[in-house]
């Protein structure tokens, strides 16, 4: 880097002593820098030649942290800002090192007078706060032709200009507490605060400033400066030189807002028939005009400033000092600014409305300012209230919305207003269309559109108080409503000729990339408005259906549009990922506002012919045509690209399918609601397209095709989607909960209601609804079945499609689990008690629910048998089974009477005890041998999951034919499982050969899938069937130690049989699955905890990180396994206390679970902790532990117990709040434990040390960080029995940290922690009483306190 400083003819600068010449030397060579007074010692190099860039900066942080003692930062600035031909160079964007020094320069300048604010005087702090203000504005003064005093058009670069009113913002906030008007006008440190008269320095007392001499030097030469001077001459022509000469807080916005104005007077004489054009502007008129966009940059930057949006600048302040400047610019500033800025607006609106003859100069000056006006705006709109403040005002939750001030009414709530930004919008829209004018103007016109637009989406987000009465939020609706409707018009004409695939001129290509942004703003706005003002508001509205058909139509439009790009890519969706982003961003952005307006409780109390009832019609009417268009050009495009990728044999990143899947889903479901708000002709979009798919489909099945071709490939596509669409509109997914019919499908699916006062509810279309569903579902029964068919025919036909079935599979889980015989108190719809209830009659009745489960249980029966290694197919049918499995004893019965069903039971009886690869042939009745071959190939984990299913089935106990299918599936486990033990202990096997460890693993397996049964009915059949075995299980892996798949299989098994069962389990169940647990940890720790070495990689990727944590799932299981049984302890103690129930002891629970930590402890390494899952499952046991039974810590050999005290120590900073409340207990235990019963002092013996690093670890890394705030309760309660444990040694802690701190700050930590530690309280506490319960309370109190005087006056941010 290079730059030769400017040889100036200025005052400001000599050729022999030029400050750009010294710092350039301290920058570039390593002498300067280590002989500047104060510098620390740079980074070695090997000086101008081949200067590494790193060390052009590590010289200049150095210079910056020194405190630039010598000013070489500011006299470089004003040598640079005072040299014509620099200035004029810099206006030119050339050099560029000139640029990147002064930028650098400013920025060290700024953080030395932030950080050194105190050593400077008030009046250089002030004057040099101006001179940064002048300087970004464009105040400057060139010397030419003999014009020595004349005004000149040249202008800082845009970068430079920002940071130099960025300082000068970051100076007004630093000194804005101090300088804040009083009642009489002045500010509080005097008149000679605010006064900006640079000449009369030498009448300050400066005795108290470090380098008062140079600061005298210094003001001297800005004096004389060209900026200064000519920012004087400006000011005093233009007749507002009494707002700068006696500049303090209040007159800041004076000049602020005479700036603004008077930019406006000059824009709006230029409204006449005269056309004005830019050689006609005089000098002046210019350098007035970019003043004003100037000052709408530096307000920007105040409240930025104010707001704290700005973090990259440190003020070495604390708190407390941001958040008093937060409330006094919050309760004068913002409304000041907001006040200019609505004014300007006001100024440029008369002139857009009235420049009829848009004279290309008047345009060119006011559109800068515009946009300049506008940002402001949208700024202060997004000022956040009481966030710091303790305001009542601010944001409305996550939704976006605003509520100001009720004050700000005069400025927001103005429906003229309103009405004009939108007609000044269009006729920017339209200019920027006009490609005649220069690439400059459309630039600047679609710069002023977008911040429009930002300025209408915060309009559109107002809300609250600041509205006196209904009537007036409907005007300001309807005004706002009208002018969107106009503009959304505007952009569908303009997208509709993009939905044509035809050739693109360069002028269409421009005009589209402009309609992006706009239609994803537009889109947004709209979807405010909904969350704004909601249903009820919105239809009075006399365009309130328009506004629907708008949402309709946009729509619509950017479906047809991703259509026609995706055609022409021919399929490629990468060509077209950047260009379809938008698209999908604002497809999103309406069915949001769809899912709101579809979903609002309002339309709930919907009577005959109320305005409810109106509303709703309204919905159905509009968006009705919408879902259809979102079906066709969704399947449409799903088959595109999947013949692209079939014709190029192409496969996408399995990553990006996986999110383009949840996507897809999450659109879906969102899509789902704009389905249900008219049913009936979703239905029929849907049934049309499965008419004609289905023919086609049946017809790629029939065919003897050995290879998926591309068009076979969009079938398969088509179809899937199509089901996917058809699965969302008629279901939730109901996880976790009861499976319900949805709402709206049952509203449209049942007789009306007869009774005109009632809610109204169903729907006079009933019948046909409710017979669509039925045939659509039928005709997805006929699908699986003639695949099932054609699948038994040729398995390993590829056109068959196991992803097809997969996702049938998937929506007969979710329809059969609500649909087949729903219960009758599902919905208030199902209570109304109208006569015929439609849809919950379809599968209601005996024979029809017969029909459908046995269907249900039979294709899971021949996916089983045909397609055993199709994992997604098998995992699909069993979840199939066990949603049915799960549902009452209804389902249950007919389950068992179903034939399938019953083979189901005799192929798991016959093949319990067979691997993969056994030859037998045993088949029970009515099993064929095939079917018995392929069942056993069936992976074990999925077998298990069948077995789940079949025994959750069966588990009714008041029927014969359950009982004894349910005994005989357990019987055929306990019997392949005995002769397996009998064989390893007789050693009639080898226990790694291979066929025995594929036995360990099927008998493992398939006692999870018993494990897993816990929903049965009657579940404590489960331990009584499981107790005898679990000491065999556990001896399995003294034979399977150094096989991590069966170490990991037992300790899955034990975690989820104590999960399920451990709360339920009497005295001897008890015992045995502890001295269970305790021998498989046992022998699962020897072999694991010396040899296996976890580490953590840094700065992985999450995917990476995911994969690596799924390597270590037996540790998250040993843990997950000893939380388990530790929750015994308190479910016995309560029983036992509240019932006399005989229940376990808890030391013969925590003697399980302290065993077991000390097993698994080896392996918990900080590398280890790094994985989110198991460090919150091991900080959960560790807690439990730490504040139950600390007394058994002590006995720990010293290594074990100092990885356990890092841990914590690991833990209490963690972000994860509950990892760190877990470790601070815990310290806070061991503290209390210490103290009560000396159980540490051996430890101590061998680490006296041990409190004092968790001391001051706990006050360095929790209490002096801004993480303390989420956590102060439980770090009040760590550290009062941490400093009662040594007082002494706390002092001394607290000494050496203090120690750090300059004097003032040392003293003030040093007196809030003596006010902290009442000597009463830790006395109390020390002697082993804790304190008791008021004085812990109070010194939480007094804590919070504390943290509260730390962190406003002493820690600096």
């Amino acid at each position: 880097m290079t730059f030769s400083p400017p040889t100036s003819t200025s005052t400001t600068a000599t050729a022999s002593s030029s400050a750009t010449h010294e710092l350039l030397a301290v920058l570039h060579n390593t002498s300067a820098v280590s002989n500047h007074p104060n510098s620390p010692s740079p980074p070695q190099h090997n000086g101008l030649s081949g200067q590494p860039l790193q060390n052009y900066h590590a010289n200049l942080q150095s210079l910056r942290n020194s405190g630039d003692r010598s000013f070489l930062f500011f006299r470089s600035i004003l040598e640079i800002a005072g040299n014509d031909d620099t200035l004029y160079s810099l206006s030119k964007q050339e050099p560029q090192s000139a640029a990147e020094l002064l930028f650098h320069c400013i920025l060290g300048f700024r953080h030395v007078i932030l950080h050194r604010w105190d050593q400077f005087s008030s009046r250089f702090r002030n004057a040099s706060r101006d001179f940064f203000f002048y300087l970004g504005l464009g105040l400057m003064r060139r010397s030419a032709e003999g014009q020595n005093n004349s005004i000149m058009d040249v202008r800082l670069p845009s970068m430079i200009a920002r940071v130099c009113l960025a300082t000068s913002a970051a100076l007004w906030k630093r000194s804005w507490t101090t300088s804040y008007p009083s009642k009489d006008g002045r500010g509080s440190e005097g008149s000679n605060v605010a006064t900006m008269s640079v000449a009369a320095a030498e009448d300050e007392d400066l005795s108290g400033v470090a380098d008062f001499e140079k600061e005298v030097h210094l003001l001297q030469m800005l004096a004389s400066h060209p900026v200064w001077m000519t920012a004087m001459t400006v000011i005093k022509n233009n007749g507002y030189y009494e707002h700068v000469t006696q500049q303090n807080l209040e007159t800041l916005f004076e000049f602020c807002h005479e700036t603004v104005m008077h930019s406006l007077k000059f824009i709006m004489a230029g409204n006449d028939n005269t056309v004005i054009t830019q050689q006609q502007q005089s000098q002046q008129q210019r350098v007035i005009l970019h003043m004003a966009v100037m000052t709408c940059v530096f307000l920007s930057s105040l409240v930025g400033e104010f707001g704290g949006s700005n973090s990259a600048i440190t003020y070495n302040c604390p708190l407390e000092f941001h958040r008093t400047s937060h409330v006094i610019f919050e309760q004068e500033g913002i409304s000041k600014v907001l006040n200019i800025a609505m004014g300007g607006l006001s100024g440029i609106v008369n002139h857009w409305n009235n420049n009829s003859n848009n004279n290309v100069a008047m345009m060119d000056a006011s559109v800068e300012l515009a946009v300049g006006v506008v940002d402001v705006i949208v700024d202060v709109l997004g000022w956040e209230f009481g966030s710091i403040g303790g305001g009542h005002w601010g944001r409305t939750g996550g939704s976006g919305l605003v509520r100001p001030p009720e004050s700000w009414r005069e400025y927001l709530i103005r429906p003229d207003l309103l009405g004009a930004v939108f007609y000044v919008y269009t006729s920017v829209r339209e200019l920027g269309k006009n490609h005649e004018q220069g690439q400059d103007t459309i630039t600047a016109l679609r710069r002023f559109q977008h911040s429009l637009r930002q300025l209408l989406i915060g309009l559109a987000s107002i809300t609250g108080s600041i509205f006196q009465s209904k009537t007036e939020k409907g005007a300001y609706l309807e005004y706002f409503v009208n002018g969107l409707l106009s503009v959304l018009s505007m952009i569908v004409t303009d997208l509709s000729p993009f939905t044509v695939q035809n050739e693109r001129s360069t002028a269409e290509d421009i005009l589209l990339e402009q309609l992006q942004r706009e239609t994803v703003d537009f889109c947004c706005m709209m979807t405010r408005i909904v969350t704004n003002f909601r249903v009820e508001a919105l239809s009075i509205l006399q365009n309130f259906a328009t506004f629907l058909s708008a949402i309709a139509s946009v729509g619509d439009v950017l479906l047809r549009i991703s259509v026609s790009e995706l055609k022409a890519a021919h399929g490629d969706v990468e060509v077209m990922a950047d260009d379809g982003d938008w698209r999908n961003e604002a497809i999103g952005q309406l069915l949001e506002a769809v899912c709101l307006l579809s979903e609002d409780h309002w339309l709930l109390s919907s009577r005959a012919g109320n305005a409810q009832d109106t509303a709703r019609n309204a919905l159905a009417s509009s968006l009705a045509p919408l879902y259809s268009s979102y079906v066709s050009c969704r399947i449409e495009m799903a088959k595109m690209e999947e013949f692209y990728l079939t014709a190029n044999a192409a496969e996408l990143d399995e990553v990006r399918e996986e999110i383009s899947g949840v996507s897809m889903d999450e659109e879906m479901n969102a899509a789902s609601s704009l389905g249900r708000v008219h049913l009936p002709s979703s239905l029929s979009c849907l049934s049309s397209v499965f008419q004609s798919c289905v023919p086609k489909l049946q017809a790629l099945f029939a065919s003897d095709e050995q290879a998926v071709t591309p068009d076979a490939a969009a079938l398969l596509e088509e179809a899937r989607l199509l089901i996917l669409c058809t699965g969302h509109l008629l279901t939730d997914d109901c996880a976790g909960e009861t499976p319900f019919i949805p709402e709206a499908i049952l509203n449209s699916c049942v007789e009306p209601s007869d009774l005109s006062h009632a809610i109204k509810t169903g729907s006079d279309e009933f019948a046909a609804t409710t017979h669509a569903i039925s045939q659509i579902v039928h005709v997805l029964m006929g699908i699986a079945e003639f695949q099932v068919s054609k699948v038994a025919l040729s398995p390993k036909n590829p056109n068959l499609s196991p992803l097809l079935a997969k996702t049938l599979l998937w929506f007969f889980t979710r329809w059969a689990s609500a649909y087949i015989l729903p219960s009758s108190s599902s919905s208030s719809i199902s209570e109304s008690g109208s006569g015929q209830k439609g849809i919950l009659d379809t599968w209601s009745n005996q024979e029809t629910s017969r029909q459908v489960v046995s269907f249900c249980v039979t294709l899971c029966l021949h996916y089983f048998t045909l397609w055993p290694h199709e994992s997604q197919v098998i995992q699909g049918s069993s979840e199939l089974l066990f949603s049915l499995a799960k549902r009452d004893r209804n389902v249950k019965l007919l389950l068992m009477s179903c034939p399938s069903m019953e083979h189901l039971f005799n192929l798991h009886i016959c093949t319990a005890g067979q691997i993969h690869s056994s030859t037998e042939k045993n088949a029970g009745p009515g099993v064929s041998e095939k079917m018995a071959s392929a069942f056993r190939r069936i992976p074990y984990k999925y077998r298990a999951n069948i077995l789940t299913a079949i025994l959750t089935s069966s588990s009714e106990i008041n029927d014969a034919k359950s009982e004894s299918c349910f005994n005989a599936c357990l019987q055929a486990v306990q019997d392949s499982f005995r002769i397996l033990v009998e064989a390893l202990e007789q050693k009639k096997v080898r226990p790694h050969d291979v066929f025995t460890v594929e036995m360990t693993c099927l008998c493992v397996e398939l006692f999870g899938g018993i494990t897993r049964a816990s929903e049965i009915c009657h579940p404590e059949r489960i331990p009584i069937f499981m107790t005898p075995f679990l000491p065999q299980l556990a001896a399995l892996m003294n034979f399977y130690a150094t096989d991590i798949t069966i170490c990991e299989l037992l300790l899955v098994l034990f975690r989820d049989y104590t999960e399920r069962y451990i709360v339920s389990l009497d005295r001897e169940q008890c015992m045995t699955v502890f001295r269970a647990s305790a021998d498989l940890l046992k022998d699962y720790s020897s072999n694991h905890c010396q040899s296996r070495v976890i580490r953590k990689a840094v700065n992985d990727s999450q995917e990476n990180d995911v994969q690596e944590e799924q390597s270590y799932n037996d540790v998250l299981c040993a843990i997950q396994l000893l939380n388990n049984i530790g929750a015994k302890d308190f479910v016995d103690s309560f029983s036992s206390q509240r019932t006399g129930a005989k229940g376990v002891d808890s030391n013969e629970v925590i003697e399980v679970v302290f065993f077991g930590l000390k097993q698994i402890l080896p392996l918990m390494t900080n590398g280890l902790l790094h994985f989110p899952t198991l460090c919150k499952q091991y900080f959960s046991l560790l807690g439990f532990m730490m504040e139950t039974y600390p007394d058994k810590i002590g006995m720990l050999p010293f290594d074990l117990f100092n990885g356990l005290l890092n841990s914590m120590l690991f833990g209490m900073s963690h972000t994860d709040l509950f990892v760190s409340k877990s470790s601070l207990q815990g310290i806070a235990a061991l503290c209390r434990e210490q103290i009560e019963n000396k159980s540490l002092s051996g430890h101590l013996s061998q680490n006296p040390s041990l409190f004092d690093e968790c001391s001051k670890r706990i006050l360095e890394e929790v209490i002096f960080q801004s993480i303390i705030w989420d956590r102060i309760e439980p770090a009040a309660n760590a550290l009062l029995p941490l400093a009662a444990v040594d007082m002494n040694k706390f002092a001394t802690v607290v000494n050496m940290i203090s120690q750090q701190l300059d004097t003032e700050k040392k003293q003030k930590i040093q007196q809030a922690f003596q006010t902290l530690m009442d000597p009463d309280v830790i006395g109390k506490v020390s002697k082993g009483n804790y304190g008791g319960r008021l004085n812990r309370m109070r010194f939480r109190k007094d804590f919070e306190l504390f943290v509260k005087d730390i962190h406003s006056k002493v820690l600096v941010f």
